[in-house]
């Protein structure tokens, strides 16, 4: 594997771990240790949660630096693990450069759970959230379906590329006026419970959970970027809840 081939491996493997939701410790130990096991003198890298620089030398003469832009970042942990596993094992055995990009394209083709499993899945959290703070089968119920319904909405945007705030924006939207909606043609009588347990699916607290690993090991700069960017985003939760009520407010004259 050449020198230029080397650096590109191990930005493409640091590119993948960042889009699939790893943290900035581990991406940068991943490109640098990848670097060091292929022969290279000393491998620098700087990663935030949209951007990769690495620099590596080669020897006195040989120094190349590329940088890599992150538009896309997503929660896939499976693949994460799987990642590490290559980065891992290329360490131990050094692979050639179409191993390396015929391995990592196995990963990339590894199955996702289907979007009926998606929607399923969230149904079931906003559901039982809703049990756990309290709320009755049938408002359960109802937090199921807005669940089911929300997935389906959150897939929707994906597809346009929105932007996670919007995404979380329109959710909270959703989520408040389908609560009012359904406790109105008798889904239970606490609207609240429905709301706060279907809100659930949508707030992030792996984003939250990296933000702090990430201060805690010394990344500040991408810590507090992803903490930003969890605020944003429970603020977007937030004020989208917020619409529906306030204008319930509004017209009824009671909260």
């Amino acid at each position: 594997m050449t020198s230029a081939e080397l650096l590109s491996c191990a930005l493409l493997l640091g590119r993948r771990l960042l889009e699939c939701g790893a943290e900035i410790y581990r991406v940068e130990e991943s490109i640098e240790r990848m670097c060091l096991s292929y022969g290279a003198q000393s491998a620098d890298v700087y990663a935030v949660p949209t951007a990769i620089i690495a620099t590596i030398r080669i020897d006195e003469e040989e120094i190349l630096t590329q940088t890599s832009r992150i538009k896309q970042r997503g929660t896939d942990l499976d693949k994460v693990a799987a990642l590490n596993g290559l980065c891992r094992a290329v360490c131990t055995c050094p692979a050639s450069y179409g191993q390396f990009q015929k391995d990592l394209q196995q990963i990339e083709a590894r199955p996702q759970y289907s979007k009926q499993v998606q929607y399923f899945a969230c149904g079931g959290v906003a559901a039982f959230f809703t049990l756990l703070f309290g709320g009755s089968f049938t408002e359960g119920l109802l937090a199921f379906i807005i669940g089911f319904l929300l997935q389906t909405l959150v897939s929707y945007t994906e597809r346009l590329y929105m932007h996670a705030l919007f995404t979380n924006l329109l959710g909270g939207v959703w989520i408040s006026l389908a609560a009012l909606l359904g406790v109105a043609v008798g889904f239970g009588h606490n609207y609240d419970v429905v709301i706060i347990g279907s809100i659930m699916p949508l707030v992030p607290g792996l984003l939250m959970t990296n933000s702090i690993r990430d201060m805690i090991a010394g990344d500040f700069m991408a810590g507090i970027s992803r903490f930003s960017e969890a605020l944003l985003i429970a603020a977007g939760i937030a004020a989208g809840a917020a619409i529906p009520l306030g204008m319930r407010t509004l017209l009824l004259g009671v909260f």
